[in-house]
């Protein structure tokens, strides 16, 4: 009878604890950029998890404060007087089976989840509602989307660099996009595993030599970078001794006035002569070799 009253206490405890840290969860905002439309569905995963991770959290630390207060050595109690344990095989069948269900459900949240975010941008499904003939009908139409605009990202230590095969394979050491324009990255290294990472906007992709990984971006909101270090590019894996420099400028601006920046900008590279130096645009480039190599260990 004494275990169910601890249990029906620890039970009670986590309840009432946990109902108050998932109230605070909902009060207290959680960093999470969503400048993207991409970043939405992972704000609320983040959410979710938290929500979902707390009771959990509160369930370990109940059990175990409560364990130290209550079943702590006293000086009076010798261990013959200690009652014997009950058994502990529903415990812990309830414990695995909750486990089992709780993980079954993140990995189907995940799935979904990453399928959002990685997929193409689709086009925007439009609602109408009218009255006809004294009843309600409901007209459905889907717009035509914006065509996607490719951007490579090019990894190098210690660098960015960003080419617009749509501008004439023109490359810049900054990058600026059009807001409400589905933007296609496709990104490479030419050296070493790099991670590109815009925090503001919530997007996130490995750069790998002699591979081409896309992440979808589409701009809720223009910006630039602040003097605070906000709205820019970093890279995300450790990538060698600069690692933490590596980062370049951002720019969301208008459509109207990409158009314009990118027409002067790919002008201006041909003038001079900038394009014409560059290789043919490819998905992946690979490095030159360095000659003479470097010394090998050529001990046995």
């Amino acid at each position: 009878m004494r275990g169910v009253n601890h249990g029906v206490r620890i039970a009670a405890i986590w309840v009432v604890a946990s109902i108050i840290v998932d109230l605070l969860i909902g009060i207290i905002p959680i960093p999470s950029p969503v400048g993207s439309s991409e970043a939405l569905g992972e704000h609320q995963t983040l959410y979710m998890l938290f929500y979902v991770g707390a009771p959990i959290f509160v369930f370990v630390w109940v059990l175990l404060v409560y364990n130290l207060i209550v079943f702590r050595s006293r000086p009076d109690v010798s261990a013959d007087d200690v009652p014997d344990r009950p058994p502990s095989n529903p415990i812990l069948l309830i414990w695995a089976g909750l486990s089992f269900i709780i993980v079954l459900f993140l990995a189907g949240w995940g799935t979904f989840t990453l399928h959002e975010i990685t997929a193409a941008p689709s086009a925007p499904v439009t609602v109408a509602h009218a009255q006809r003939h004294g009843q309600s009908t409901k007209t459905v139409s889907t717009s035509k989307p914006a065509s996607i605009m490719d951007v490579q990202v090019i990894g190098q230590q210690w660098q960015w660099t960003f080419r617009y095969p749509s501008n004439g394979g023109m490359e810049t050491n900054y990058l600026e996009l059009p807001v409400e324009t589905p933007v296609r990255f496709n990104v490479t290294s030419l050296d070493v595993v790099h991670s590109f990472w815009i925090y503001d906007y919530d997007v996130k992709e490995d750069a790998v030599p002699g591979v081409s990984n896309e992440a979808y971006f589409l701009a809720r909101m223009t910006g630039s970078t602040t003097p605070d270090g906000h709205n820019i590019v970093v890279c995300n894996e450790l990538c060698g001794l600069w690692h933490g420099n590596m980062h370049a400028d951002l720019k969301v601006v208008s459509q109207s006035a990409f158009t314009k920046w990118a027409r002067a900008q790919e002008a201006f590279e041909r003038k001079v002569g900038f394009l014409k130096a560059l290789p043919p645009y490819a998905t992946v480039y690979w490095a030159q070799p360095v000659w003479p190599p470097a010394p090998q260990d050529q001990s046995p």
